[in-house]
């Protein structure tokens, strides 16, 4: 760090042999000039950690050399300029205002691995538009993406990291992630996700992480003619009108049918916690609590010798505590808030 406390000055653009350009960690305010993109051999930008605002120059969309941009906690604004670098590597933008939710990443998603635009105010992602054949770590979290789960997957074939947690994510998670089989870590926590947790989720064997806690909202109740469709309800996902138009949807195990006048929805993950973690050897951490999972705890879950936290808290869960987890002895495990559940909380 060396206390810079002026701008980027457009003369910059004069270093045509430059590589590399390192102001981190500095106090550097005003915008990136457009210059920038005059720097045809520069491959490394680091303006993290600095005062900058403004829009990122779509100059710099057209710089072909870049392999890692770097601008994460400025007070950027605006979009990614469009043709994105055809050979970019890593791009990191977090911690910045970036709003605008047309993000056109054009000919970069061939060559990204790491994408990082969390803690923005993004309303939506171009999933699937792109095909991110080589990304293995994407990470939106603290966003407002309002865009369903089911799209999310498409693409994403070399994934490992998937960091979606707080956002608006809705609907049920696809049996389709299953062909994610290289997923690491997968965070969709403080969500909007409703339906039960797939079996398919514990085919990914490589899984280190699994984060689905805070999936559950507040019952609200609807008209059912005027706010839920003329048809009666007859099963599976019923929406209804929200609050600011958006709509609340619950699958059959949140919806109530208090009279033929209201329906009732309770929106968030339902159903029993799935059997089968012994395909998932690595597991370190499981976070499922305060969700609206119901049913006993599989004793299966004992046998994760890898794990470090489980949580199954604030939840619906009912038996007693399997005996099999007290071989988690070098793990930290919450099941309190689970009133039906009998034995001695740890």
């Amino acid at each position: 760090k060396n206390n810079i406390n002026s701008t980027i000055p457009p003369e910059i653009g004069m270093l045509s042999q430059l590589q590399e350009l390192s102001l981190y960690n500095n106090n550097i305010t005003g915008t990136i000039p457009t210059e920038v993109g005059k720097l045809a051999r520069l491959e490394d930008v680091r303006l993290n950690n600095n005062l900058i605002t403004g829009p990122i120059p779509t100059e710099i969309g057209m710089m072909s050399n870049i392999l890692h941009l770097i601008l994460i906690n400025n007070t950027l604004t605006g979009t990614i300029p469009s043709g994105m670098m055809s050979n970019l590597q890593s791009l990191h933008l977090s911690h910045n205002r970036l709003s605008n939710s047309m993000l056109h990443l054009g000919k970069a998603t061939s060559s990204l691995q790491y994408l990082n635009i969390s803690n923005n105010i993004l309303t939506s992602f171009p999933f699937g538009e792109n095909g991110f054949k080589e990304l293995e770590t994407l990470d939106l979290t603290h966003n407002s993406i309002y865009q369903d789960i089911s799209v999310i997957l498409d693409g994403l074939s070399s994934i490992k990291d998937l960091l979606l947690s707080n956002n608006f994510l809705y609907g049920s998670i696809p049996n389709t992630i299953r062909s994610l089989a290289r997923m690491e870590k997968l965070h969709l926590d403080n969500n909007r996700l409703i339906g039960t947790i797939p079996d398919d989720v514990l085919s990914l064997v490589r899984l280190r992480e699994l984060k689905l806690s805070h999936n559950r909202q507040e019952t609200q109740c609807f008209e059912a003619l005027t706010e839920c469709g003329a048809q009666p309800y007859q099963g599976g996902v019923l929406c209804c009108g929200g609050d600011n138009g958006e709509q609340v949807c619950a699958d059959g195990l949140g919806v109530e049918i208090v009279d033929p006048i209201y329906y009732c929805l309770t929106p968030g993950l339902h159903g029993t916690i799935p059997a089968g973690f012994t395909n998932t050897p690595y597991l370190q951490v499981l976070d499922l609590s305060s969700t609206l999972l119901k049913g006993n705890i599989p004793p299966e879950i004992g046998g994760l010798s890898r794990l470090e936290i489980l949580d199954l808290s604030n939840s619906a869960l009912t038996g007693s505590i399997p005996s099999s987890l007290g071989a988690l002895t070098d793990a930290v495990v919450l099941v309190r808030g689970n009133d039906m559940i009998r034995g001695q909380n740890k």
